[in-house]
């Protein structure tokens, strides 16, 4: 039973014991990207935890970008895109941050999807890719 894996003694909240054994499984390939995610219900039975702590792990893994949920739907893993090459010119420098609001509606960027910035330029990093010749 995969309850074992969750202890309620290790001092690790309950719902990133979970979200680390879901993580775990969208890694390995049991959970394939695109999709659904069991029920809160059949996740609560199956990890032997109350429903609100299986939300607080799907809220932590759509932060992560792993997962993503609709009102109403089952969350499901978040299918794999394909990425557009951007190549470098010399002394151009990529970094990361989080998207403020405004970008994340620009991009149609789900929680957890950090942007890539090149100058003043911004990516959605799950669509794109850099390199240099």
């Amino acid at each position: 039973m995969v309850a074992d894996m969750i202890s309620r003694s290790s001092g690790l909240a309950l719902y990133l014991q979970v979200a680390d054994a879901i993580r775990q499984k969208i890694i390995s390939g049991e959970m394939a990207p695109g999709s659904l995610l069991p029920s809160e219900k059949y996740l609560a039975e199956e990890y032997d935890v109350g429903r609100d702590t299986i939300r607080d792990a799907m809220a932590y893994l759509r932060g992560e970008g792993l997962v993503e949920s609709k009102r109403g739907y089952r969350s499901r893993v978040r299918a794999n895109t394909s990425r557009e090459r951007v190549w470098l010119h010399q002394g151009e420098v990529v970094w990361a941050r989080m998207p403020t609001p405004q970008e994340k509606k620009d991009h149609g960027l789900g929680d957890g999807v950090p942007v890539l910035v090149v100058g003043d330029r911004t990516y959605p990093a799950d669509r794109f890719e850099f390199g240099r010749e």
